[in-house]
């Protein structure tokens, strides 16, 4: 695997998709925090975000996250030569009324009416269908889905395996891409996703999440200033303040924070590497230049961590935030030196003794027993790499 690459199981997709299409894509629209929600344990893996190109007076792209079911491995020759004929029509130059009539033929050859366009829908290379029920049964009967990628953001995505599509039902199978509890049966109804089958063979775009070849910390000013409107009540006292990562698996790791008996994680992704912003962060925490604010990137969400001074400068507002859509996490006054000292303290245990270069940083992990290419980056920084030691040691 090359320096370059990322082994996902789920997540958003960064390389160009060529090695996936043409293909049946389970989706839903959009793309939250939540949408990955149980894929790291393996509970739900195999989701995978990809955009579609929007045209119109601002293109642009649009996220979906769903299943990924590749023509090429549909053990069904008669349903995988018709669909794969879809392609050469959706691309013809005759009128959009003989174009549907085309795809539609080329649907029902394939699934006999259990796969239908949409009214009004030009069907091009990432177009939505209408399912019928029994459209899933065949799925399970002939078709598999991605479940192991090699990701590239300057390059291709490369196919790795897939697994047999073995929902025997849609409502079996939008239980599980809900996340319905096996035991109780239940979901919040606010938060239930449908599933639309898109045929895509193409226009596929890159989502516009930051730019993870950022070099150097990408540290925020709120605006905010506290101290101007409000003083903190004489009944307030610091909150004890608790930070612990921990090493994942295939690029990624987690970041806890907790006040007391509340606590909030975050994803950190290799892809969107946050350890500069993590440092600098806390570096201005410790220095006292407040307001501070760093976003982590956790691929289809965003945490925030913003630091807010108080009219008492040793004590701020710590505030633990996730975009889209917007949802506290953590809140709560602490020490602003405890907090520092603590942020520190566990970034250094972090990589002294857990952080494993092979699941971060790929083939380039550990030279001649020297440190790491994160680490090496991230020992410039005074304030971490003080009292650090010389070398690196892994658990």
């Amino acid at each position: 695997m090359s320096k370059r690459q990322t082994r996902r199981t789920f997540g958003c997709l960064q390389g160009r998709a060529d090695a996936l299409l043409p293909c049946i894509y389970l989706a839903d629209y959009g793309l939250s925090g939540r949408s990955f929600r149980d894929c790291a344990s393996g509970v739900r893996a195999g989701l995978f975000a990809l955009g579609a190109l929007t045209g119109g007076d601002r293109p642009g792209v649009a996220s979906r996250v769903g299943l990924l079911l590749p023509l090429k491995y549909c053990r069904d020759e008669a349903v995988r030569q018709a669909l794969e004929a879809i392609p050469a029509a959706v691309r013809s130059s005759e009128g959009l009324s003989d174009r549907r009539v085309a795809v539609q033929q080329l649907l029902d050859q394939a699934f006999g009416g259990d796969l239908l366009l949409l009214d009004g829908h030009d069907p091009d290379e990432f177009f939505a269908t209408q399912l019928r029920p029994g459209l899933i049964p065949q799925l399970a009967k002939s078709f598999s889905y991605v479940v192991d990628v090699l990701d590239d953001q300057n390059g291709a995505v490369e196919l790795r395996a897939v697994a047999t599509f073995g929902w025997r039902s849609y409502g079996e199978l939008v239980e599980w891409f809900n996340g319905v509890d096996p035991v109780s049966g239940t979901v919040n109804p606010a938060r239930w996703k449908s599933l639309t089958p898109f045929v895509v063979s193409g226009n596929t775009g890159h989502i516009g999440l930051r730019d993870a070849s950022r070099s150097g910390a990408q540290l925020l000013r709120p605006c905010e200033d506290l101290p101007r409107w409000f003083c903190l009540r004489p009944d307030v006292t610091d909150a004890p303040v608790g930070v612990l990562f921990e090493m994942d698996q295939y690029g990624w790791a987690k970041l806890h924070i907790s006040l007391a008996d509340c606590s909030a994680s975050m994803d950190l992704s290799n892809v969107f590497d946050p350890f500069d912003d993590l440092v600098a962060w806390g570096r201005e925490i410790d220095e006292g230049d407040l307001p501070v604010m760093i976003e982590i990137d956790e691929e289809g969400s965003t945490a925030v961590l913003a630091v807010l001074p108080t009219e008492d400068p040793k004590r701020v507002l710590l505030r633990v935030t996730r975009l889209y859509p917007d949802e506290l996490l953590l809140e709560g006054v602490v020490a602003r030196s405890e907090l520092a000292a603590t942020f520190k303290a566990e970034l250094r245990r972090f990589f002294n003794l857990e952080f494993d270069p092979g699941h971060w940083d790929g083939d380039c992990s550990v030279n001649d027993g020297g440190d790491p290419p994160t680490l090496v980056r991230l020992k410039q920084d005074t304030w971490f790499s003080a009292s650090m030691g010389n070398g690196f040691h892994e658990s």
